[in-house]
């Protein structure tokens, strides 16, 4: 919902510069509160922006398809943010492509910034004055040394849900040894490396499929937490 004072603001023939701040929620995928804020620019003090008592650093960054439409099917917004120093290489790398992080935008008139953004103060600063959209990221879509462009899409469209729910690896499962997912239950049958052992302290899967064949038979249905064939497709 867009605020009244907006309202009134965007009607005018000369509207005020609108200024976009961005949000990076990784808490759901880190596991703690880690949200980073940035856009592409500073204040009038040539200082990072704050809004609402945060602050939003300047970041090399394009955005692009937040247009809204009321017909056919919802846009996909897109990101591209500089890469350079590698940040964000290391946070695909380490938190899984930062699939499913909530990316929030925020547009402020500038005449509504916090007061601290300007030499003389700003009488007419209001932390309510804003519109709001939440997204979260789809997929990487392109990733280079020099940037990185995010695919983004409305949380209703996802519902929280990940495609596929897990990461593909070729040849390794990913059950643990015993689990209700790894089905076996067993006597001792190998050790980590396919070695036969009758030691229950040694039997450890080695996570391949041949440990998989050892304890469920050559041509039994294998639970196999692995995505074998994913090795094939180039």
């Amino acid at each position: 919902m867009i605020p009244k004072k907006m309202q009134i603001d965007i009607t005018k023939i000369e509207q005020g510069a609108i200024v976009n701040l961005y949000d990076l929620d990784l808490s759901k995928i880190v596991g703690n509160k880690t949200i980073i804020r940035f856009h592409n620019g500073v204040n009038e003090l040539r200082r990072p922006i704050t809004w609402q008592g945060n602050i939003y650093k300047p970041y090399p960054i394009k955005a692009q398809g937040f247009e809204r439409s009321g017909q056919g099917a919802s846009n996909r917004p897109t990101l591209t943010a500089s890469n350079t120093g590698g940040l964000l290489n290391g946070l695909i790398a380490n938190y899984e492509g930062m699939i499913g992080a909530i990316v929030t935008r925020h547009e402020v008139l500038v005449k509504y910034l916090d007061a601290v953004n300007f030499e003389n103060g700003n009488k007419y600063a209001d932390p309510y004055c804003e519109v709001v959209s939440n997204y979260v990221i789809e997929q990487v879509k392109q990733q280079t040394s020099q940037f990185v462009t995010l695919e983004l899409a409305l949380p209703c469209e996802t519902d929280g849900a990940r495609i596929p729910a897990r990461i593909i690896i070729a040849d390794t499962c990913s059950w643990i040894y015993r689990s209700a997912n790894c089905g076996y239950t067993g006597g001792a049958v190998a050790d980590e490396f396919d070695q036969p052992t009758n030691d229950i302290t040694r039997d450890k899967c080695s996570g391949c499929v041949n440990g998989c064949k050892l304890r469920h038979g050559e041509h039994g249905i294998l639970p196999f937490g692995g995505f074998p064939t994913a090795a094939r497709i180039k």
